[in-house]
C-alpha cells in the first residue's frame, strides 16, 4: 500500500496507456494496491526467477520474499528483456510512504522507483496486455495462483475475479441453478474442462466468493465429443443467493476457464431441486463421495412426509406447534423407535436448524404403544413396559428465510433422511405454556423436566414488542379535563364492569377526572357497548382504548399510559373495587408530598383481611427474596399506619409518573401471571431511583389474579414458573439486597 507521512493515501486512478511510458524507462514500478497488506507490483527488467527478496524503501529491516511473476516482452525495450508483476506484502512496511522497491536475486540487484499514482487492477491488466500480448493468459493464472494461495479478504477476492475475468476463456454454461436449505447449490449445464472432482473455484456475481464444487458428468449426445454435462453442488465460503451467480471461475486442464451461467436459465426453489437431483443421478458419473453427496442431496426435503412409507419401524407424529414470537417454537409430539434407527432429529427451515433432541424432554405415551403394537411394520411386537415415545422440546427461532416452512428432519442410521412438515400455530407465549400444561398428566413424571428445560427457557427468550394503541375513542369531553388520569386496566377476569364505573361516577372526586379504560381488542368489543351507555349516563369524561398485543391486566394498563399525555396517571385494576370514600383523594396527596415516586393503597379481600401490603425485601432465612409481609392479617392491623417506603409498589393501584413507565420500557414480557410481572417493574423502576411507598390508609378490595378457567394444579404450575423466569433475571440483585437488609438488622 502506498503511504504518506501520516496518512494511507487514496487510489488515484489514470489511463493504462499513461503508465507504460514511465514502465518502458525500466526505472520504475507502478503499484496496485490489493488490500491494506498487499500491492501488485508492474516493471520491466531481467528477472525470471519465480521468487525475489525485497526491500521496501531501500530498508534491510523491512525485507521480504515475494512471489514474482515474469514472461518475455512482445516487443523488444533497451530497460530489459522481461516484464514482471511482484505480489508484495506491506504489511513490513512501518512508516512513510512506499518510494522504492529493491529486488535482490542472487548477486544482482535492481532498485525502482514508484510512478507518482497507483493503478486499479483493471489499469494494471491493460498494461499486462499490452506488455505480454499473447503471454497474458499465463500470466494472468500465474498472479490469480499467487493471490489465492493465502488468506483471501472482500478486496483481495474482488482483485481476483477482475484477473480472472480478463484471462480465463470461456467453456460452457450453466443451464440450471438450484437453491437448498443447506447452502449447497445446484448446478446443471455442459462444459469441455471439467472434470469428475471436487474443485476449488470462484462464484462471479452481485457478489464475488470463493466455492468448492463436487462435480459429477454425464453423455450429452447434442454436443460435440470434447464437451459433456455436468451436475455439480456448489458450497460457497458464504451465503450465496441461485440469483446473483453470473459465471463460475475454475482452473481446468488446460488453465482458468469460466462457465456462464446461461441467460435463460431454469431457476428452483428448495424444495424443487430435490427432484431435479434425482432425475439427473442416475446418469451421472464420479467419485464415490461425490455420488454419496448427490444420493444426500436428493434425499433433501421437498415439502413432502416421508416418515410414514420408512420400510423399517419409524413412525411419527405431531401434537402441536406453538409458534411464539420473538421467543421460538415448543413442538410436541412423539416418535416411535424401537430399534434405534434413528441418529438424530432435527429442527429445519431455510439454512437454520437446531437438534430437538439434543435437549428434549421424552414422556410417556402408551397410546402410541397400543396403537402400532403388533401391526406393520411393528409386527415383532413393542415392549409392553416401555412408553416413553413422546416428547416436548422448545427450540429458538431459527435463522433463514422467514417466508420458508418448519420441517422435522430424522437422521436415520443407513444415511438418509426422513421429513415431517410442520405447520406452526402462531399464539401467544402464555398461551402457548398454558396449552402445554393442560395437555399433561399432573402427575407426569416428566412435567418438573418439561417445565424446566422447555417452558421457562421460551419464557425467558420471550422478546416480542409492547403492545400497541388499536382504536381510541373518546366519550364526553375527556380532552378538557385536567388532573391526573385514572386508567382503568381490563382482563379476561372481569365478567361485569358497571359496578365499578358507577363507584366512580358517584364519587364526586374520580367523577370529575379524565378516566380512561383500557383493555385488549377482543374485550372491547365486548365490554364496548356498556362502557359507551354508562358513560353517557353518568356523564363521565371516558376515553376507551383498546390494545394489539396486550396479553393481561398490564398490558392493558400500559397501552391505557400510552393514550394519555398526563404527567401522572392512577392504575387501577377494573378487579378492584374501593373500600371506602375518598381513596383518590389519599392517594393523590400522599404522592404531591413525596413527588416523583410509586404509592399503592392496601389491598384487601372481601372478608377484609389483607392481600397486599407493601413488598419488602425478605431475610436470608426466607425461600423467597420478595415478601408481603401483612399477608392474610386482618385489615385493621395496618389501620392507622403511616406511609411506608417498601420494596416495590402494586400496579393493580398506583400512582405513579407516567414517563417513569416508558423510561424502562414498560412491563417485562415472558410473564404468565401478573404478580412476578409487577415485582418486575417495581424492581426496574427502584433501579432507576424511583422509591415506591404503601398507603395504608386508602384501601381497595378485590380477588386474586387467578383465572377460574384453569385447575388449581395449573395455577400453582404458572405460579413455579413465574418465580423461575423472575428469579433467573434478578437472583443476583436481590441475593445482594437480603445480605444488606440482614446486615442492617444485626
Amino acid at each position: 500500500m502506498l503511504r504518506d507521512d501520516k496518512n494511507v493515501l487514496p487510489i488515484k486512478t489514470g489511463k493504462a496507456a499513461e503508465r507504460l511510458p514511465v514502465v518502458m524507462q525500466g526505472e520504475t514500478v507502478v503499484g496496485c494496491p490489493i488490500d491494506d497488506t498487499l500491492i501488485l507490483v508492474l516493471g520491466i527488467g531481467s528477472l525470471t526467477s519465480e521468487q525475489a527478496t525485497v526491500f521496501l524503501n531501500g530498508d534491510p529491516a523491512m525485507s521480504v520474499k515475494v512471489t514474482l511473476v515474469s514472461w518475455p516482452l512482445k516487443d523488444a525495450s533497451p530497460a530489459g528483456t522481461h516484464g514482471f508483476v511482484a505480489i508484495v506484502p506491506t504489511n513490513i512496511l512501518r512508516r512513510g510512504a512506499l518510494k522504492t522497491i529493491m529486488f535482490q536475486h542472487k548477486a544482482n540487484v535492481t532498485r525502482y522507483a514508484f510512478a507518482s499514482r497507483a493503478a486499479s487492477t483493471g489499469e494494471l491488466i491493460a498494461m499486462i496486455t499490452d506488455l505480454a500480448g499473447s503471454s497474458l493468459p499465463s500470466v494472468i493464472d500465474g498472479l490469480v495462483e499467487g493471490l489465492i494461495s493465502g488468506p483471501i479478504g472482500r478486496k483481495k477476492l474482488s482483485a481476483i475475479t477482475v484477473l480472472l475475468q480478463a484471462g480465463a476463456r470461456s467453456d460452457g454454461c450453466i443451464e440450471l441453478i438450484g437453491g437448498s436449505d443447506e447452502g449447497e447449490i445446484f448446478v446443471q449445464g455442459w462444459a469441455q474442462d471439467l472434470t469428475p472432482s471436487v474443485t476449488r473455484l470462484l462464484i462471479s456475481g452481485r457478489s464475488p466468493s470463493l466455492a468448492e464444487c463436487a462435480i459429477s458428468v454425464f453423455a450429452r449426445p447434442d454436443l460435440n465429443e470434447q464437451s459433456s454435462g455436468f451436475a455439480g453442488l456448489l458450497l460457497a465460503n458464504e451465503i450465496v443467493e441461485p440469483n446473483d451467480i453470473e459465471r463460475l471461475l475454475f482452473r481446468g486442464r488446460r488453465g482458468w476457464r469460466f462457465t456462464e451461467v446461461y441467460d435463460r436459465r431454469l431457476i428452483s426453489g428448495a424444495r424443487e431441486t430435490p427432484s431435479h437431483v434425482r432425475a439427473i443421478l442416475p446418469r451421472v458419473r464420479s467419485s464415490t463421495e461425490i455420488l454419496l453427496r448427490m444420493r444426500s442431496a436428493a434425499n433433501r426435503f421437498d415439502g413432502t412426509e416421508t416418515i410414514s412409507s420408512l420400510p423399517f419401524p419409524v413412525r411419527m407424529g405431531i401434537d402441536h406447534v406453538f409458534r411464539v414470537e420473538g421467543s421460538g417454537l415448543l413442538v410436541s409430539g412423539w416418535l416411535l423407535d424401537p430399534d434405534n434407527h434413528v441418529g438424530d432429529v432435527k429442527l429445519r427451515r431455510h439454512r437454520g436448524e437446531t437438534q430437538l433432541d439434543a435437549n428434549w424432554t421424552r414422556i410417556d405415551r402408551p397410546d402410541v404403544t397400543r396403537e402400532f403394537d403388533n401391526k406393520p411394520p411393528f409386527n415383532a411386537g413393542l415392549d409392553p413396559n416401555r412408553h416413553a415415545h413422546g416428547f416436548v422440546a422448545f427450540a429458538p427461532e431459527l435463522d433463514g428465510d422467514s417466508t420458508a416452512p418448519f420441517y422435522v428432519e430424522l437422521g436415520l442410521s443407513d444415511g438418509r433422511r426422513a421429513f415431517m412438515p410442520l405447520t406452526p400455530t402462531r399464539i401467544t407465549s402464555r398461551d402457548a405454556v398454558v396449552r402445554q400444561i393442560r395437555a399433561i398428566d399432573p402427575n407426569a413424571w416428566a412435567l418438573r423436566h418439561i417445565v424446566d428445560q422447555q417452558l421457562v427457557p421460551l419464557l425467558r427468550g420471550v422478546n416480542r414488542p409492547a403492545p400497541e394503541i388499536f382504536g381510541v375513542v373518546d366519550l364526553g369531553s375527556f380532552e378538557d379535563v385536567l388532573g391526573p388520569a385514572l386508567i382503568i386496566g381490563v382482563d379476561e377476569r372481569v365478567e361485569e364492569i358497571a359496578p365499578l364505573i358507577a363507584l366512580l361516577a358517584l364519587d364526586p372526586e374520580t367523577r370529575r377526572a379524565p378516566i380512561v379504560i383500557a383493555a385488549a381488542t377482543e374485550i372491547v368489543d365486548r365490554i364496548g357497548v356498556q362502557v359507551r351507555r354508562l358513560a353517557d349516563f353518568y356523564g363521565l369524561h371516558l376515553r376507551l382504548v383498546s390494545a394489539s398485543g396486550a396479553e393481561d391486566l398490564y398490558d392493558a394498563l400500559e397501552v391505557g399510559a400510552r393514550a394519555v399525555s398526563t404527567e401522572t396517571v392512577v392504575f387501577l385494576a377494573a378487579s378492584l373495587l374501593p373500600r371506602n370514600p375518598g381513596w383518590f383523594s389519599k392517594l393523590l396527596a400522599a404522592y404531591e408530598t413525596r413527588k416523583e415516586c410509586v404509592l399503592s393503597p392496601t389491598l384487601a379481600y372481601e372478608d377484609d383481611s389483607i392481600r397486599w401490603a407493601g413488598t419488602w425485601v425478605a431475610g436470608a432465612q426466607s425461600d423467597r427474596a420478595l415478601i408481603s409481609r401483612y399477608a392474610g392479617y386482618p385489615i385493621d392491623a395496618v389501620t392507622g399506619m403511616a406511609t411506608t417506603e417498601v420494596a416495590t409498589a402494586t400496579f393493580e393501584c398506583c400512582v405513579m409518573p407516567r414517563e417513569a413507565l416508558f423510561s424502562v420500557d414498560g412491563f417485562t414480557r415472558g410473564y404468565l401471571g401478573t404478580h412476578e410481572k409487577g415485582l418486575d417493574l417495581g424492581l426496574k423502576l427502584k433501579q432507576s431511583g424511583l422509591r415506591s411507598y404503601w398507603l395504608p390508609s386508602a384501601q381497595m378490595l378485590g380477588s386474586d389474579d387467578i383465572s377460574v378457567a384453569d385447575k388449581a394444579s395449573t395455577i400453582a404450575l404458572i405460579e413455579r414458573i413465574d418465580r423461575q423466569v423472575f428469579d433467573a433475571r434478578w437472583a443476583n440483585i436481590l441475593t445482594r439486597d437480603r445480605a444488606t437488609t440482614t446486615e442492617a438488622a444485626v
